[in-house]
């Protein structure tokens, strides 16, 4: 897997993006890189994780960062393991976190050649957390990629994040949270 650190150094034809933290790639997460694997594939496309080389509440809010799941080099074992042919780790910086949601994932599609963005139902970014799945899916026409909307992965009733992973370690369930965060 080719990991990117600037989306000018993508030099395929396309891409299919799969959009997100990422923070501990767990089985919810796995389902959606998934997709935007079966989807490159499917329009002769590169399948590419973009992701962030930090938490953003790291530049944003530190006091709130929450206790990091996995580190960079495991979330991106976990990223060639699913099938991405490339990883795009960006640096979150103030400049990035003010940027509008609009402008970060216009520039983002049209550097990557994006013929689609996989998000989960959940995934927020841009300034203030402005951008979410509608605008996505808003933008698609416009901006000429397909938006994939991967629903949540259940687990007894729970949609599986890293909040309910975080949760499940703190209160013990340990063998729960190393099956959430098995991708194999």
């Amino acid at each position: 897997m080719q990991i990117l650190h600037s989306e000018r150094e993508f030099l395929g034809p396309a891409s299919v993006l799969a959009l997100g933290t990422f923070d501990g790639v767990h089985i919810g997460h796995a389902a959606l890189i998934r997709r935007a694997k079966a989807l490159a594939d499917e329009l002769s496309a590169s399948a590419i994780a973009c992701t962030f080389d930090r938490h953003p509440l790291w530049v944003l809010d530190p006091a709130r960062m929450p206790r990091q799941l996995t580190d960079l080099d495991e979330k991106l074992r976990k990223f060639a393991l699913l099938g991405a042919d490339c990883a795009l780790v960006q640096r979150f910086t103030p400049e990035l976190s003010n940027m509008s949601a609009r402008d970060y994932l216009l520039n983002l599609v049209a550097a990557m050649r994006a013929r689609a963005v996989v998000v989960g139902e959940d995934h927020r970014f841009g300034r203030r957390g402005e951008g979410d799945a509608h605008l996505i899916q808003a933008l698609a026409g416009e901006a000429g990629f397909r938006a994939v909307v991967v629903p949540p992965v259940l687990d007894g009733g729970d949609v599986v994040s890293s909040s309910l992973i975080r949760s499940l370690l703190a209160s013990g369930e340990f063998a729960r949270a190393e099956r959430l965060l098995s991708i194999d």
